[in-house]
């Protein structure tokens, strides 16, 4: 881990722990409906997160909204649903109110499946285009550095559909070499990887 900050590893451990779609009616003009899943084509950024047995969590990205669905997903790939219900900056206590810039305390209502049983650590991800099914998380020691720098980690992926390539990276880094800590979210575009957020833990009051 880089860095040798102790509130800054806490947050770090924490983000990196850190929408099953409905299924569409396809009907032919005679006989019977064939019930089809498809993905659907979606620009929003996916807000990764982690999810506590309590169901509590943070979550990094874009400020989530009261309401989001988490799509959680362990070693053994997507294991169910939470629903977002309370969303705060994050704080650490006993260090003043200041929060982080991309950074949120949550809590949630389970929709399906059982924390308790999960394999693992569980992580969650606000994303329309994860496959309901076929979701899976990607092991870090199966991850390369997406922008290839040398001071960058890889701290866990996702696998959106299942073809085994990770389509969502959440990495540590020296904030592209400034020598500060960061974590970045990079997402697949087009067949390669674009950092589409990061957090700098000076924001944070470290």
């Amino acid at each position: 881990m880089l860095g040798g900050m102790s509130g800054a590893r806490y947050v770090v451990v924490a983000v990196a722990a850190l929408m099953a779609l409905p299924l569409e009616a396809a009907p032919r003009p005679k006989g019977k409906v064939v019930r089809v899943e498809r993905r659907r084509a979606s620009n929003v950024i996916p807000r990764i997160c982690d999810v506590q047995g309590d169901k509590t969590g943070n979550c990094f990205g874009a400020e989530p909204s009261i309401g989001d669905v988490i799509t959680l997903l362990d070693d053994s790939g997507v294991i169910g649903e939470a629903r977002i219900i309370e969303v705060q900056p994050f704080s650490l206590a006993g260090r003043g109110s200041k929060g982080c810039d991309g950074l949120w305390s949550v809590r949630t209502e389970l929709l399906r499946g059982d924390l308790a049983l999960s394999v693992g650590r569980t992580m969650g991800v606000v994303d329309p285009a994860m496959h309901p099914r076929l979701g899976r998380v990607v092991p870090k020691d199966q991850l390369s550095a997406p922008s290839g720098r040398a001071d960058e980690v890889p701290a866990i992926g996702f696998d959106r559909d299942g073809d085994r390539t990770p389509d969502i990276i959440l990495s540590q880094s020296t904030c592209d070499g400034q020598g500060s800590m960061c974590i970045e979210e990079w997402l697949r575009v087009e067949g390669r990887m674009v950092k589409v957020h990061q957090l700098n833990f000076q924001t944070c009051g470290f």
